[in-house]
């Protein structure tokens, strides 16, 4: 009945339809693959810093290394031993108190939440990703044509609003929190790729 009811109007139905299910295809096609350039982004990131770690630890063993030789050459080994406790316990003291200081200082982030109407609107310098990808409505376009513009319209919108809520939680998260969602999202897309 809807179809006959269409073909009266105008409307070809089936096209209309193929039609938005090709712009969702692309519109998830071009969301997916800015998610999967953030991600190895963030993963080289991690793996550099996780690398810069590693070798500043290495460092710091050399460096006691040679004090305790130093020390031990002239005063003894438990002299020695002494001094690189001493200076390994200041290093510790020191980023706990930096680390204490820094909690302190910082804001407590405001909650965030899924409802849109409570959500920050985007600012001019954050990117439009889902809302620029769907064209202008044609100045003759038929009232069906007006209706799915607007349904598409509201779904752009809808996931601009979704993409700038994650992007805002990637910002303010505590990284254990980000990369605990990480792995819940790549253990969901193993799931659903085995699937198919």
């Amino acid at each position: 009945m809807l179809r006959a009811l269409s073909r009266v109007l105008g409307v070809n139905l089936d096209r209309k339809l193929a039609q938005l299910h090709g712009r969702f295809d692309e519109l998830t096609t071009r969301a997916i693959a800015h998610a999967t350039e953030q991600v190895k982004e963030t993963g080289l990131t991690v793996g550099l810093l996780l690398i810069g770690a590693i070798a500043t630890l290495l460092t710091l063993i050399v460096v006691l290394a040679a004090l305790y030789l130093w020390v031990d050459t002239y005063h003894g080994p438990f002299v020695a031993l002494a001094v690189v406790g001493a200076v390994t316990a200041s290093l510790a003291a020191l980023m706990f108190v930096l680390a204490y200081r820094r909690a302190r200082r910082q804001p407590v982030p405001a909650p965030l939440y899924l409802n849109p109407a409570a959500s920050p609107a985007p600012s001019a310098s954050s990117p439009v990703l889902v809302s620029a990808a769907l064209p202008p409505l044609p100045p003759n376009a038929s009232l069906f044509d007006h209706l799915t513009h607007r349904f598409s319209t509201r779904v752009a919108a809808a996931s601009d609003e979704a993409l700038d809520a994650a992007i805002h939680a990637m910002r303010t998260s505590s990284r254990p929190a980000l990369f605990g969602t990480l792995a819940a999202v790549a253990l969901v897309g193993v799931l659903i790729g085995r699937r198919r």
